[in-house]
C-alpha cells in the first residue's frame, strides 16, 4: 500500500512539473535535448519533464530591428538577445511591426505580423 501511495505521489510531481501556464501576452520556445522543438501559444501545455525546458518570450519586448521582406531574413531582439528571423507572411515586416513567432527551424525563429 505505501508503495502505491508513493508511486501515485510521484505521477501526481512528474504531472506538475510538466504544466506550463502561457500568459496572452507570451510565447514559450520548447528545446528538446537542446535543440529547439515547437512554439507554444497562450494556454496550459503538458511538456516531458526533465526533456523540455520551454523559454518563456514576452512578445512585448520583442522588437523587429531590421525590415524582413516575404520570403527573406532579417533579425528581431528578444530581451537582449538577436536572433535571426524570416517570415512568409506576405506583409513586410519593419521596426515597430508588431509579431507573432509562428515557430523555430534550427536558430531561425519564423514570425508574422499580427493584424
Amino acid at each position: 500500500m505505501a508503495a502505491l501511495i508513493a508511486l501515485v505521489g510521484l505521477l501526481l510531481v512528474f504531472a506538475f512539473v510538466g504544466l506550463k501556464i502561457i500568459s496572452e501576452h507570451e510565447q514559450g520556445l520548447v528545446t528538446r535535448f537542446g535543440a529547439h522543438a515547437a512554439v507554444l501559444g497562450p494556454g496550459l501545455h503538458f511538456i516531458v519533464p526533465f526533456v523540455d525546458e520551454v523559454r518563456l518570450i514576452d512578445l512585448r519586448d520583442v522588437a523587429v530591428t531590421t525590415r524582413i521582406e516575404p520570403s527573406s531574413s532579417g533579425t528581431i531582439r528578444i530581451g537582449e538577445e538577436e536572433w535571426d528571423a524570416r517570415t512568409d507572411d506576405p506583409v513586410a515586416i519593419g521596426p515597430g511591426t508588431p509579431i507573432r513567432i509562428t515557430g523555430v527551424e534550427g536558430q531561425v525563429v519564423v514570425v508574422t505580423a499580427v493584424s
